[in-house]
């Protein structure tokens, strides 16, 4: 017989208001409030064994899960800070998954915000079990940038996850930094299918808008040279 704390458990796992994210501690923590028999050590870590087994929740790397009983879907990037403090999901991943981009990889890519008053954030990828994650600095002025949340944050997603726009932006900002390794948008990208006018504002305050039209300058210097349409141009070099 099942015991009562784990059908009691599982219940907390599949109610929608659990977090997505997990972490051994708050996995204990659901296993053990409230339950007068609580599990011990031992049983706990078979529970959280055969939770995995049986595709319920998820690691992502030592320590921290995806709830997939109450978020069937979650992606892998609502871990992201989890991974790196503070990291904010954009760029090229943000791009790809928003279909505006020839690529589609497992590379989760994500800014974290600096300041000079805080320590320098680590950097280096990060590879887990569910993919990479690859991060690069920004200043955090130009990470959360004031003006409507719905600009530059996803607000369909509980996690920090850039607008398609934001993310574009994003790249603009890094790809033109010789400190990056960011490169900037291929011209090749959907750009149509931008919400022009938010992007416009993100570049406005992000202090970018020139940056931004000399992409879409030489972007319609690339589309003019008819060797674009046979993919031999060599201002695409």
């Amino acid at each position: 017989m099942t015991a009562r704390w784990k059908i009691a458990a599982e219940a907390d796992l599949i109610d929608p208001v659990t977090p997505a994210v997990l972490t051994t501690g708050m996995l204990r923590a659901i296993a053990m409030t409230g339950r007068p028999e609580a599990p011990s050590t031992s049983t706990f870590r078979r529970w959280m064994h055969d939770l995995a087994d049986a595709r319920k929740i998820a690691e992502v790397t030592k320590g921290i899960y995806l709830n997939r009983l109450g978020h069937r879907d979650v992606s892998p990037a609502a871990a992201a800070c989890w991974i790196r403090a503070r990291a904010f999901v954009s760029l090229t991943w943000v791009l790809e998954q928003a279909g505006l981009t020839n690529n589609f990889g497992d590379t989760i890519t994500c800014v974290i915000p600096t300041d000079p008053s805080w320590t320098n954030p680590q950097i280096s990828d990060r590879k887990t079990r569910l993919g990479t994650f690859r991060f690069f600095a920004m200043p955090a002025r130009l990470v959360h940038i004031g003006g409507p949340l719905e600009d530059y944050r996803d607000l369909r997603f509980d996690y920090e996850r850039a607008s398609p726009e934001k993310a574009f932006a994003d790249m603009i900002y890094l790809g033109a930094s010789a400190r990056s390794r960011m490169t900037r948008p291929p011209f090749d990208i959907d750009h149509e299918r931008l919400n022009q006018a938010k992007l416009k504002r993100i570049a406005r305050r992000m202090g970018i808008a020139q940056l931004l039209e000399d992409w879409l300058a030489q972007r319609r210097l690339v589309q003019s040279d008819p060797d674009v349409r046979d993919n031999a141009t060599s201002l695409l070099a």
